[in-house]
């Protein structure tokens, strides 16, 4: 399988695994939903990989440097397993504009460290929400049991991951009801970003998503 290139950030270079994701038993239609949608995800784990292993572990205090390792290492495998099942998906038609995605998660750097976890923990509850009507029992993507079980990994993961940003935001100094209104804000932003593939979203079950659920 070739390796496919970064969508938004040049030096993240996700590797995908040898085998071959099996998405044989989606719908035509199911399937281009989700390579529509796709970008987004998987410029989030791109922006993810570049924040925790570059910009933020100097922030952590000692005990918070192998956590944020580890979260780098989740991070980058969830780039890869995404690549590769890009890798099998139908080519995307228009839709969401990887330009526009890289914008926006590049928007989220800051050299306010409490702020940038804090929204790191407000987008990564966000993807939560978005990925939760991929995952249950009535998924669209129910023929597919590896592409559901990979999408409740990364979900499973991100839910820790939010826990982990908000704890050292709030260490920072960052605090509770500022996070509240920065997820708040974080919903309405993605709501606008995803408005191209809004149609594709409403075939994935992921339209109506709310932040307020908890990770």
């Amino acid at each position: 399988m070739t390796p496919a290139a970064a969508l938004c950030f040049a030096r993240a270079r996700p590797t995908p695994p040898a085998e071959v994701i099996d998405t044989s038993g989606l719908p035509d239609d199911v399937a281009l939903a989700l390579a529509q949608a796709l970008p987004f995800l998987r410029c989030g784990e791109e922006s993810a990989v570049h924040a925790f292993g570059r910009r933020l572990m100097r922030s952590a205090d000692p005990a918070e440097q192998l956590t944020l390792a580890n979260i780098t290492a989740d991070e980058q495998r969830h780039a890869n397993w995404l690549a590769a099942l890009a890798a099998v998906l139908p080519a995307p038609r228009g839709g969401l504009d990887s330009e526009s995605a890289a914008r926006f998660f590049r928007g989220l750097l800051t050299r306010d460290k409490a702020l940038h976890f804090a929204r790191i923990a407000a987008l990564d509850l966000a993807v939560c929400a978005l990925l939760h009507p991929l995952v249950g029992r009535r998924s669209v993507l129910a023929g597919a049991p590896q592409v559901v079980d990979g999408l409740r990994s990364i979900r499973r993961d991100e839910a820790r991951h939010v826990r982990v940003a908000r704890r050292c935001a709030q260490r920072l100094g960052w605090s509770a009801s500022a996070q509240q209104t920065l997820d708040r804000t974080m919903r309405d932003e993605l709501s606008a970003l995803l408005a191209p593939v809004r149609g594709s979203l409403l075939r994935l079950g992921m339209v109506g998503f709310s932040v307020a659920a908890d990770a």
